[in-house]
C-alpha cells in the first residue's frame, strides 16, 4: 500500500467539539453590538433631525419677526382727500421728507403705521411722485427734464428694521420710492435694531429702495472739553484727558481730519463690498451736525462741507426749523447742502400738507414755525389755521 492509498484511507478529521460552542459565544456580542450600533445610529439620527427641525422653524420664525409687514387699510375723509387733490403744481423744487422710525413706541421722532400709510395715500392722492435717488442727483446737477410732476423724495434715516417693515409695502402699493441711509457698522453691531446686509442688499435689488450711508461707525459722539462735555463725532476735535489729573489735551486737527475721513471712507467701502452696485450717491450727516453750528474749532466746518461734496454728489442735513439758536437756516435748499423736513409725532396731515406748500410756494421759513403751532399767538406767525 502507497502513501497515498494509506492517506486515502484514514478517517477525516473532525472538529474539536468545543468549537461550534465558542464561535456563538463569539457572534453573540457580535450580534449585540451590531443592534446597539444600530440603534444609536438611529437615536443619533432621530436627534439630528429634530435639531434641524427647530433650527428651521427658528429660522423661519427670526425671518417672519423681520419681514415686511401688510399695509395698514386707510382712507382719507371727504375733507382731506378735497384739500390734497388741490394741491398746486410746481416746478423747480423738490420737498424732500425724512423718517426716524414707523412704529408704535411714541419716540419723539416715531410716525406710527398707520399715520405713515395715510400720509402716502394723501401724496398719492395730491399726485405727487416718490422719486428715486439717482433722479434727485441728476435734478441736483441741473437735469430736471425727465422728473414727473409734484416729485417728493422720501428719505429714511438710521437703516431701521422698523422702518422697513412698516414702509416696504406701502411705498410698493402707491410706485412710491425710498432712499434708506445706514450706518456701516450697524448691520452687524446693531442687528436687531438695524437691518442686516442680505436685508440691505435685498432693499437694493427690489427697486423701491436705494441704500445708502449715513456714517461709518454710528451716531458717535466725542468728549471735547475737560468738563467732560461730549458733541458729534464730525464736529469737534476730541479731549483726551491726563489720566494722573494734569491739563490733558485735544487732538490736533490733521489728527480730526484723518479721524473722520477714515471712518467715512471705511464705511462706502463696506457699502460697495456688500451691495451689488452701490454708489456712494449721497451721504447724511449724522444727527444734521458737521461743525456748522457748535463746535470747539471753526476749522472743521470749513473742511468737513467741502470733503464731504467731493465724496458725495449730494449732502442731507436735518430739519430747516431746527436750526441751533443764533445759526438760523435762512433757505430748505442749497445745492451744497439739502435740508429735510422731519416726519415726526407733530406732522399730522394738516402739518405736512402746509408745510409742503410753504415749500413748494417758497413761503419765507419763519412762517412755516405755524405749520407746527397752528393756535400759538404769536406776532411774527400767520393767523392760526382753520380747525
Amino acid at each position: 500500500m502507497g502513501l497515498i492509498d494509506e492517506q486515502r484511507r484514514r478517517p477525516p478529521l473532525q472538529q474539536p467539539a468545543g468549537k461550534p460552542r465558542r464561535e456563538r459565544r463569539v457572534r453573540a456580542p457580535l450580534r449585540w453590538y451590531r443592534r446597539a450600533g444600530t440603534r444609536l445610529l438611529l437615536n443619533w439620527g432621530v436627534l439630528v433631525l429634530a435639531v434641524a427641525v427647530v433650527l428651521v422653524v427658528r429660522y423661519r420664525s427670526e425671518e417672519n419677526a423681520r419681514a415686511p409687514l401688510p399695509a395698514p387699510a386707510v382712507r382719507l375723509s371727504t375733507v382731506e382727500t378735497r384739500t390734497w387733490r388741490a394741491f398746486p403744481a410746481y416746478a423747480g423744487t423738490i420737498p424732500v421728507l425724512v423718517y426716524h422710525g414707523i412704529n408704535a413706541s411714541g419716540n419723539a421722532l416715531a410716525t406710527t403705521p398707520r399715520v405713515f400709510a395715510e400720509q402716502m395715500l394723501a401724496l398719492k392722492t395730491a399726485g405727487f411722485h416718490a422719486i428715486t435717488l439717482s433722479q434727485y442727483v441728476s435734478y441736483i446737477h441741473g437735469d430736471g427734464k425727465a422728473l414727473p410732476p409734484r416729485p417728493i423724495l422720501l428719505t429714511f434715516d438710521d437703516g431701521r428694521l422698523d422702518t422697513y417693515r412698516a414702509a416696504n409695502d406701502i411705498l410698493r402699493r402707491y410706485g412710491f420710492h425710498g432712499t434708506m441711509f445706514t450706518f456701516a457698522a450697524w448691520p452687524t453691531s446693531n442687528p436687531g435694531f438695524n437691518l442686516r446686509w442680505n436685508e440691505l442688499r435685498r432693499m437694493q435689488a427690489s427697486g423701491i429702495w436705494t441704500v445708502q450711508e449715513h456714517g461709518g461707525r454710528g451716531h458717535e459722539y466725542v468728549r471735547y472739553n475737560a468738563q467732560g462735555k461730549t458733541g458729534g463725532v464730525y464736529a469737534y476735535r476730541e479731549y483726551f484727558p491726563d489720566p494722573n489729573g494734569r491739563s490733558g489735551y485735544l487732538e490736533s486737527f490733521a489728527a480730526f481730519r484723518q479721524r473722520v475721513t477714515s471712518s467715512i471712507l471705511w464705511g462706502a467701502q463696506k457699502f460697495a463690498s456688500q451691495i451689488p452696485g452701490f454708489r456712494p450717491l449721497a451721504f447724511a450727516v449724522p444727527e444734521a451736525d458737521y461743525g456748522q453750528g457748535h463746535t470747539n474749532d471753526p476749522r472743521i466746518a470749513q473742511f468737513m462741507l467741502p470733503w464731504l461734496r467731493r465724496h458725495f454728489a449730494v449732502v442731507f442735513g436735518g430739519d430747516y426749523l431746527a436750526g441751533a439758536a443764533g445759526h438760523p437756516v435762512l433757505e430748505r435748499f442749497s445745492p451744497t447742502y439739502v435740508y429735510r423736513i422731519t416726519m415726526g409725532p407733530r406732522e399730522t396731515l394738516g402739518a405736512l400738507d402746509c408745510r409742503l406748500r410753504d415749500w413748494v410756494m417758497g413761503v419765507p421759513i419763519w412762517k412755516e414755525y405755524a405749520c407746527l403751532r397752528p393756535h400759538l399767538p404769536h406776532p411774527f406767525l400767520r393767523a392760526p389755521l382753520p380747525t
